[in-house]
């Protein structure tokens, strides 16, 4: 996503979210400056996705310096996710930072919280792109047990459905492919 719909988001009342290999790959933004430029449309808060697997030292040492860009511009909540968070939670915790963790199970789930991560991202079988395997209700059934907030990722695309996860139980929804539509 780009810097105009993460401000749009926030501006909004909801939590925008950078992504910065989006930004930067995709929409070839300088980091920093995008976060200055949601800034200037918004002053609400924003969060971070951290891609966190380690498969290659450069792009880990790139998340990590974003991390650290993020922090320095004043983003307090950042989304994990393919991997241990520890080293976020680590580093944002100093700062304020609250962590979530993406999650399509209970195991993943349970990495994530002995990683630190606050709360969880279910990502259930409606989730555009990076589904997981199960329902939005057996997802949210496995994941209770850890007592920490629960955000529905997946299968939310109007009121009704946003409702309808907010009484299963859910604390909170993550919408993504929604946005597709919008101008921003």
């Amino acid at each position: 996503s780009n810097f105009e719909l993460v401000a749009a988001v926030s501006k909004a009342r909801g939590l925008g979210v950078v992504q910065p290999v989006s930004l930067t790959f995709v929409h070839k933004q300088d980091f920093r400056q995008a976060l200055r430029d949601i800034k200037a449309i918004t002053d609400n808060p924003i969060g971070m996705n951290a891609l966190i697997e380690k498969s290659s030292k450069r792009y880990h040492d790139k998340m990590v310096a974003w991390v650290d860009i993020a922090l320095e511009e004043g983003v307090r909540f950042f989304i994990t996710s393919l991997g241990n968070p520890k080293w976020v939670v680590d580093a944002v915790t100093p700062h304020g930072g609250i962590v979530y963790h993406d999650v399509t199970e209970h195991k993943w789930a349970q990495k994530g919280i002995d990683g630190g991560a606050q709360g969880l991202i279910a990502v259930n079988n409606r989730a555009g792109g990076h589904a997981g395997g199960k329902s939005q209700q057996q997802l949210l059934d496995e994941l209770r047990v850890f007592d920490v907030p629960v955000v529905c990722a997946g299968g939310i695309g109007d009121e009704k459905q946003f409702a309808d996860a907010m009484l299963m139980g859910f604390d909170a929804c993550q919408l993504g492919t929604r946005f597709i539509a919008t101008e921003e």
